[in-house]
């Protein structure tokens, strides 16, 4: 995906922020190849709608994830990517565990999860909607630093389109080309991204983190050939991601892993909250009105640049990075005034760039010392170890002396969230009403196995079957069918 080009009058142009014509051909800056525009829209892929930015391709007519076959070194670029592995995968994690959820203790609901959900003003990762396509739950992966005021303006967005609940899971990807380190990455909050789930916590009393977890352990044993000597080395295999659900209870944050059942009890709260904002309508001025469409796509940027994926982090001043490598790139960058644009070129010598600034004819370049000009350090890494890597494969008897003798790979046991019936959970988060067929726990064997409709519920919850005077307990009623 490219997100930079230059238009037919040679000017650095945005594929996001601006309506391009697709029968335009744009050039490529980094590779001097024709690029071709792509509108922004939803696509369905594995039964599951998503959204595609605007944005630049080398390719006519074929689908994006074939546009790699390109080599341009724009397809490394870790900060103009809209969305990160680690983002997508949490995101189909989340998916997974709100449909086992909502088919295990919801099946009369034909709830259904969504990716990139559209409301009037507000564009959510994951969106829980009834059967009248209504959202009522949004679930956010949150694995960039951001401020909480985004998140507070957001949530207020939400509630202004009656959505009960917005659950937020906080993770970290490494700037810093480590996702080993402790802090550094998923696996392990760094300050910032602690700040922000404590800062969930205290005003919503409910947040989650999301963790990187091995899978496996592998154990590889090695033989130098030159002395003969051996030796073993094990390395953990990172391949799965767990959501862990932080909770203020009395005072204290109490975590645990979650699961279908701590899920089920965050669409029940969703659900009575979601009531509780369509019978009393909260007045939001935010510049949109209507009902909540998945079907409202538009092409400018301005409506989500609060969303995580479209911050770009340009963090790494050039003077701080191996000059040498330099020589052989060119990179999207950010200068000290804040504008963005493209490094074309680089004087090693005078330790200035050649910068294009976005909007402006690449004849009309600018030179900038290094200080002054900020890349994202992940885009250097990405774009230079393919460069080190064939160097090395140039240098004369650059033979492996190394042989792998032989390989273990030991499976780790990780959390399943997709848990079992439990009627513990599906007695607090059924919603009964008159007219449904229950029966109850200790209900005697000779009872009617078809059940008893309710005809009653009292103030405090409690319900009364036909055949029978005696009101028993919400806790105690086991749903068998539905009035609906």
């Amino acid at each position: 995906m490219v997100l930079y080009a230059l238009n037919k009058n040679g000017i650095l142009v945005d594929a996001q922020s601006s309506l391009h014509s697709k029968d335009d051909i744009f050039i490529c800056i980094f590779c001097n190849r024709p690029l071709f525009y792509r509108k922004a829209h939803h696509k369905i892929r594995k039964e599951t709608p998503f959204w595609v930015c605007g944005h630049f391709s080398h390719n006519a007519n074929i689908e994006e994830a074939q546009e790699t076959e390109i080599d341009c070194i724009s397809h490394k670029f870790v900060s103009t990517r809209s969305e990160s592995a680690v983002h997508k995968y949490a995101k189909n994690r989340a998916i997974n565990i709100l449909n086992a959820t909502t088919k295990t203790y919801f099946k009369q609901d034909k709830f259904e999860p969504i990716q990139e959900y559209q409301y009037p003003g507000r564009r959510t990762d994951v969106a829980l909607v009834n059967k009248n396509g209504a959202g009522f739950l949004n679930y956010e992966i949150q694995t960039s630093p951001t401020s909480f005021s985004s998140i507070t303006t957001r949530i207020e967005k939400d509630k202004s389109n009656y959505v009960g609940a917005t659950i937020y899971a906080i993770g970290e990807i490494s700037r810093k080309g480590s996702t080993d380190e402790w802090g550094k990455g998923v696996g392990g909050l760094g300050a910032t991204q602690a700040v922000l789930l404590a800062s969930c916590l205290a005003a919503y009393g409910i947040a989650q983190d999301i963790q990187k977890v091995a899978t496996y352990h592998k154990i590889t044993h090695f033989e130098d050939t030159r002395t003969g000597f051996t030796y073993i080395e094990r390395k953990d295999i990172y391949g799965d991601i767990q959501f862990n659900q932080h909770k203020l209870i009395n005072g204290h944050n109490e975590i645990t892993n979650v699961t279908t059942d701590t899920t089920a009890e965050i669409i029940y709260k969703a659900i009575l909250e979601h009531e509780k904002l369509l019978k009393a309508p909260l007045i939001f001025d935010m510049g949109f009105t209507g009902k909540p469409s998945s079907s409202r796509v538009n092409d400018r940027l301005e409506q989500f640049n609060d969303d995580d994926d479209n911050i770009k982090k340009y963090e790494t001043p050039l003077s701080e990075l191996d000059l040498d490598l330099l020589r052989q790139l060119k990179l999207v960058c950010q200068t000290h005034q804040g504008n963005l644009g493209a490094a074309i070129e680089f004087d090693i010598d005078t330790h200035r760039a050649k910068i294009v600034l976005l909007g402006q004819s690449v004849e009309h370049y600018q030179w900038i010392n290094f200080e002054n000009v900020f890349i994202s350090e992940a885009d250097f890494i990405s774009t230079t170890s393919l460069c080190k890597k064939t160097e090395l494969e140039k240098e004369e008897g650059n033979i492996s002396c190394i042989k792998i003798i032989h390989t273990e790979i030991i499976p780790y046991e990780i959390l399943n969230p997709i848990k079992d019936f439990s009627q513990e959970t599906a007695s607090r988060v059924q919603r009964l009403k008159i007219g449904d067929r229950c029966t109850w726990i200790g209900a005697p064997s000779w009872w009617n196995p078809n059940g008893e409709e309710i005809n009653d519920i009292d103030q405090n919850g409690k319900v009364r079957l036909d055949y029978s005077s005696k009101y028993i307990s919400r806790e105690e009623v086991i749903l068998l069918e539905s009035a609906e």
